[in-house]
């Protein structure tokens, strides 16, 4: 079969056309994969791919070419057909770590691979397999159960794929050609932090989990039960239980305690457990990978200044604040650039007021201030990216603003001075002239710098509650009246070089007063530092947890939670009657269930026939596909269909069993003197740790000398960076010398 397939792409064009990325394998839009998975991918071959002149490792493999719509990127998904008989590893170790060591060995299995963007204009080469760096690998067997190897984006700003692109992709694809399993070894990281811990904590699942893959074994006799208990756990731990853990045996109290405050004060909705708290906190990190710089510190200053109905214009940016922001961005150009940039454009806006008669401030038009720009920028692309996010900044004593003019809808820019009392009063925004207040500005001051100095010096503590921050000022400020009125008025209000906020704790319901540093606490730099405070959460929290073992065991459970698998449930079919998907498992005689094949069942091969097919010709389909998938099964002949024993072979199928039912089939004709019978080999060694592991769970072990049987090195006390003794014996045949 397999020569025929090769046979057929080779009749067919060399070219063809790039397919639609984000389009490719959407339901309905495939027409022909009505099969098995065993008859889904060669089809897919034929129809979907090119045959390629050369070949990798002896195996022959075909290309399949798409293109992005966002970005007009191309590249290859390369399908590589390996034959197992001629492999120098026929088993299957991902098989082993799955739990599907028992399966039968697959005759061909299928190597899919998206490459490195370095290497999508290059012939794949011989080490291909083992490459570690591919954008997308994967194995599927030719029973239709599979591992995916690796899953990883693009960064490049010419590219920019994310790898939730290509699980989208993969996941239609998988779909789309009836796969049945798929495994991953979840081992992926981000800035530092394991994914599954971090989103198992903030969503209840793995990073994984959004495409529905599910718990599938743990390591180190971790269970189902054991992680959703662990989950569970982490997910209700409570924010103000936290901070009273860490306040008194944690030096990092303060800054988690900072954290907390700020994403509290930024949420519309109360935050009581560090799941709401990491959901809140990655949903404005999503938010900002799909918004521009802009946009973000906008909905920033929306969320942080509730209680300000100031415009967002009568606050400037400071443009140090706006550079970092563009900066710390998805931004390929450099900080020195950007700036110039902006020289530029308050030098050419100081020029069009100087030569206005009017002595008014005066306008360009983006169109306008980007053809003079171009004079000494050369790059356009930089003038639009800067043009773009310019809202309201402040450089020296000018500030630009953007607008749009009502009449002719084309954005304006537009420079002014900053006078020094309207700087002043945006440092101070308390100092309201609508605001009838009875005392001087000299006064106001130097209340509000002993409300800052005494916030200072209990920062280390975390929030205080206004009636105890009323009380400490009493002794230094005597006129209640004042400092009632600064208490009533300062909320985020820039005071020298410090932030004072003030939140109404959820759980309390108290006023309570917080400050930051200025420079910490600017939008942008709010915006762009969430990963940062999220590593110390993960780091502080979940890994760090002080005087408190069960938050470090449920972390340990989580990570020790790496195998996750998705099941695909065949899809109801518009006419059940006319196409019948049914599973055919080999049902061996009681003697060779006694003496060969002892261990469990292997999972059956599916077949989709028309239900007017006979029992007789039934067979013969299950005899073909069972003989087409397994080494095992090479010259197998099929005798009885399970339960349908005394039924003539005339009888039509369709009145006789029901759609996507399970059969039994019985025969003779088995190769029980193969090698290649089960996919973890011959698996003969014996694993028995004092955790539980009754089986090969993909962690590190040691062999006892003495009884021959596999424990962990973690569980014996030998650490990850150290070799295992020359000669080791197990906790039980050590006590025995």
């Amino acid at each position: 079969m397999a020569s025929t397939l090769i046979e057929a792409c080779r009749k067919r064009r060399r070219t063809q056309r790039p397919f639609r990325f984000e389009e490719f394998a959407m339901p309905g839009t495939i027409d022909g994969l009505s099969g098995a998975f065993r008859e889904n991918i060669r089809f897919f071959l034929q129809e979907f791919a090119v045959l390629e002149d050369y070949i990798v490792a002896g195996m022959p493999l075909w290309s399949t070419w798409f293109i992005t719509a966002s970005n007009g990127a191309v590249f290859p998904l390369y399908t590589i057909e390996e034959t197992v008989q001629h492999s120098p590893e026929p088993f299957c170790d991902h098989c082993k770590f799955a739990g599907w060591g028992h399966h039968y060995v697959s005759k061909r299995r299928y190597h899919l691979i998206i490459p490195a963007n370095a290497n999508w204009e290059k012939p794949l080469t011989s080490n291909c397999l083992e490459i570690g760096s591919h954008i997308l690998h994967a194995l599927i067997h030719c029973n239709g159960y599979g591992h995916l190897l690796c899953i990883n984006g693009v960064r490049e700003d010419s590219h920019s794929l994310r790898a939730t692109h290509f699980m989208d992709f993969w996941d239609r694809l998988c779909t789309a050609l009836k796969t049945r399993k798929v495994s991953v070894f979840d081992v992926s990281m981000k800035g530092g932090m394991e994914l599954r811990l971090l989103h198992g904590v903030t969503y209840g699942m793995s990073w994984f989990g959004k495409w529905g893959y599910k718990f599938n074994r743990g390591s180190f006799g971790v269970t189902e039960q054991k992680y959703k208990i662990a989950i569970d756990y982490l997910q209700s731990l409570g924010l103000d239980k936290i901070l009273n853990d860490f306040k008194k045996s944690h030096s990092g109290r303060r800054k988690i305690k900072q954290v907390i405050d700020k994403y509290r004060e930024m949420s519309e909705n109360p935050l009581i457990t560090i799941s709401e708290l990491l959901q809140f906190m990655l949903s404005l990190k999503c938010r900002a990978s799909n918004q521009n710089k802009t946009k973000l510190a906008e909905a920033y200053h929306c969320c942080s200044s509730k209680s300000n109905s100031q415009d967002n214009d009568a606050n400037p940016m400071n443009a140090k604040t706006f550079l970092n922001m563009l900066v710390k961005s998805d931004c390929r150009w450099p900080a020195r650039r950007l700036e110039f940039v902006l020289v530029v454009i308050v030098d050419l806006l100081k020029e069009k007021k100087a030569n206005d008669s009017s002595g008014n401030a005066s306008m360009m038009t983006r169109q306008e201030l980007r053809d003079a720009a171009r004079k000494c920028i050369g790059d356009t692309g930089l003038i639009d990216f800067v043009l773009k996010s310019i809202r309201c900044f402040a450089l020296g004593t000018h500030i630009v603003r953007r607008t749009t003019n009502p009449t002719t809808k084309l954005l304006e820019f537009t420079i002014d001075e900053a006078a020094k009392e309207t700087t002043e009063v945006a440092r101070f925004p308390f100092l309201d002239e609508n605001n009838e207040c009875r005392w001087d500005e000299g006064r106001l001051k130097q209340a509000a710098e002993a409300i800052v100095d005494i916030l200072k010096t209990h920062n280390g503590d975390g929030s205080m509650s206004r009636q105890e921050l009323r009380d400490k000022v009493k002794d230094r400020v005597c006129d209640t009246g004042l400092i009632d009125f600064l208490l009533k008025s300062m909320n985020n209000s820039v005071v020298g070089n410090q932030v004072v906020y003030r939140s109404r704790n959820p759980l309390t319901k108290r006023i309570e007063f917080l400050i930051h540093d200025f420079e910490d606490s600017s939008r942008g730099e709010e915006s762009i530092d969430i990963y940062a405070d999220v590593k110390l959460l993960y780091d502080n929290v979940l890994l760090g947890y002080p005087g408190l073992n069960s938050v470090i065991s449920a972390t340990q459970v989580i990570l020790d939670s790496k195998q996750f698998v998705k099941e695909w449930v065949p899809q109801d079919q518009e006419n059940r009657m006319e196409n019948m998907s049914l599973t055919c498992q080999l049902l061996p005689s009681f003697h060779e269930l006694e003496t060969e094949l002892t261990r469990p069942l292997s999972p059956g091969e599916v077949v989709v026939v028309p239900g007017c097919i006979t029992i007789g010709e039934l067979k013969k389909v299950a005899q073909s596909a069972l003989r087409d998938t397994y080494c095992i099964m090479e010259n197998f002949v099929v005798k009885q269909i399970g339960g349908l024993r005394g039924i003539e072979d005339e009888r039509v199928l369709m009145c006789t069993v029901s759609s996507d039912a399970r059969v039994w089939v019985r025969g003779c004709g088995l190769d029980l003197g193969t090698e290649m019978r089960y996919q973890d080999g011959a698996h003969n060694s014996k694993v028995e740790c004092v955790c539980g592991t009754k089986e090969d769970d993909g962690e590190r072990m040691v062999e006892c000398d003495a009884c021959q049987a596999w424990q962990h090195t973690r569980c014996c006390g030998i650490d990850d960076d150290e070799d295992a003794p020359s000669v080791f014996l197990c906790g039980t045949c050590g006590g025995k010398w």
